[in-house]
């Protein structure tokens, strides 16, 4: 503005480090409280007549626009002030807020209007940079462009490369950025303190700067649809601050990443209803099923034709086995979009031609390729599923592995089998547990029968080990410890003894007091079989 010629006589007397404020509109402040009319921005002209002949209302009157985050004070001098006190000139020096002297002989009139001019044509300019801007970006939507082609018609019209996220902060797409810089913010970005800063009201968002260890600057601007954080755009940049096109180019990223969203959740939905589809075919079965499997299996991602195993993760809130205070019916159906996604990313990487599903609020994974036919890492996938939804969304997972299925038709068994193991994890371990069908054992039998008839499951136990449980209790012993500790030892007394940190003898003598109560002798094949089942019965009547 100073450049305009009306103002060619106009000096600075201070704040001349703020002379880069932007500048919204022009008004005249001729009344003491002008301040409280101020809402940011405003060029102030004023000859400070109402202060006239006062320097400590003058101070204040100063003061108060400054505090207002007005852009600068234009003044008068000579008429009804003599001279901007002088510890009000250091104070603007030090806020970096421009004071202005005008010769008296400038109309106001004059000024407001070429002022006004110049924020017109600004603004204008401005809003067709916008409109180029937006409709670059949309037509790259328009035109099918995926995430990669949004990042880099960002990164062009931005200067700066560019990274896209979704709101568990995985990395979308980048542009202008190299390998090793990608790999940094791959493991910086899951750090909860790093986390934690991409968290902040939704409404009145403005680019945020980001400064970490490690981390190059950036400023990050999240995506937001219906009040819903739904992703971040990142510019990276080493600059303190970014022009109004570089804001422009973020608030119109976001805009289009938005409609970006939409769009994946539609066909999030759709591929989720057909794989759902494909997994309620592989669990009815039936004659013939296996070619039609294939077809769809392949149409789907999903090789099939060398066999897959079967692993269910279920999600224990979900289920009822886990109540978290604040986390509602809303939330949680989000988080389990979100894990559903991450186990798809983690499976995919592993074994391309697999397959991930939701079924009745359960995660349902065809494991395909060598994962399939070793059990041990169907376990470590598992796990590591687990974890990610436990670590990045709060949630817990309990899991089920079934048998290998070589052929589709047997798909419907390994679906079964996992099932089964879902259940006794969860009897046996509580929320959270893992278990392979393998493991299950007649766990299966008594299960089946619990969940037809708990009494039946009550009595095996009565007849068995409670009363070792009541004698224990009354005397302070060790029975059924030792029983269970026996049985896990394959019946070594040394093994058992040197794990109960007990004598051979004095296993032996609990062994026999054993038989005293119960009636039944582990020395007896089918005696044995009955402790063997009542411990069983044990964990699943006391949990």
């Amino acid at each position: 503005m100073l450049a305009l010629p009306v103002l060619e006589h106009a000096h600075v007397l201070a704040g001349q480090s703020g002379l880069s404020r932007r500048v919204t509109s022009v008004t005249v402040g001729e009344v003491p409280d002008i301040a409280d009319w101020l809402s940011g921005g405003e060029l102030v002209l004023s000859t400070m007549f109402a202060v006239k002949g006062d320097p400590e209302r003058q101070r204040e009157f100063c003061k108060r626009v400054m505090m207002a985050d007005a852009a600068a004070l234009f003044v008068k001098t000579g008429r009804f002030v003599g001279a901007i006190p002088a510890d009000i000139l250091e104070l603007a020096d030090r806020r970096g807020f421009p004071i202005v002297e005008v010769p008296h002989s400038l109309r106001w009139t004059r000024l407001m209007q070429e002022v006004s001019e110049l924020i017109i044509s600004r603004q204008a300019s401005l809003l067709a940079q916008s409109q180029a801007i937006h409709s670059s970006l949309l037509q790259v939507v328009m035109h099918g462009g995926g995430w990669q082609e949004l990042a880099n018609e960002a990164a062009r019209s931005l200067g700066e490369p560019i990274v896209l996220l979704d709101a568990s902060l995985e990395i979308l797409s980048s542009s202008g950025c190299s390998d090793s810089l990608i790999e940094q913010l791959e493991l910086s970005l899951p750090v909860p303190e790093i986390k934690a800063k991409f968290l902040r009201p939704v409404s009145g968002e403005k680019p945020l700067r980001l400064e970490e260890p490690g981390l190059p600057g950036m400023f990050i601007f999240p995506v937001v649809a219906s009040h819903e954080r739904l992703g971040y755009v990142c510019a990276l940049t080493e600059h303190a601050e970014l022009s109004p096109n570089q804001v422009m180019t973020l608030e119109h990223t976001a805009t289009v990443a938005a409609l970006e969203m939409a769009l994946d959740k539609a066909r999030f939905e759709t591929e989720v209803r057909l794989k759902g589809d494909f997994v309620d075919q592989v669990v009815d079965g039936g004659e013939g099923v296996g070619d039609r499997l294939l077809r769809r299996g392949v149409f789907l991602g999903c090789d099939l034709s060398q066999g897959a195993a079967v692993i269910l993760l279920g999600i224990d809130e979900t289920d009822g086995l886990v109540i978290r205070r604040g986390l509602d019916r809303g939330e949680l159906e989000r988080r389990v979009e979100r894990f559903l996604a991450l186990c798809t990313r983690q499976v995919s990487a592993r074994e391309r031609s697999s397959l991930v599903s939701l079924k009745a609020g359960r995660i349902v994974v065809f494991v395909c390729g060598a994962t399939a036919h070793d059990a041990q890492a169907q376990r470590r996938l598992a796990e590591r599923l687990k974890e990610l939804g436990e670590t990045e969304l709060g949630l817990s997972i309990s899991a089920g592995m079934g048998g290998f299925a070589a052929r589709p038709e047997r798909l419907s068994r390994a679906y079964q089998e996992a099932l089964i193991a879902l259940r006794v994890a969860r009897r046996l371990k509580g929320p959270g547990g893992v278990m392979h069908f393998y493991e299950v054992g007649s766990y299966r039998l008594l299960l089946d029968i619990w969940e037809r008839d708990p009494g039946e499951i009550r009595a095996l136990y009565e007849d068995t080990i409670a009363p070792l449980d009541r004698y224990d209790q009354a005397n302070g012993t060790q029975l059924t410890e030792t029983l269970q500790v026996f049985f896990k030892n394959n019946e070594s007394l040394s093994q058992t003894a040197q794990e109960l940190y007990a004598h051979r003898h004095t296993i032996r003598y609990r062994l026999e007091k054993i038989a005293e109560i119960t009636g039944l002798s582990v020395l007896d094949t089918e005696h044995k079989e009955r402790l063997s089942l009542g411990l069983k019965a044990r964990t699943l009547v006391l949990g």
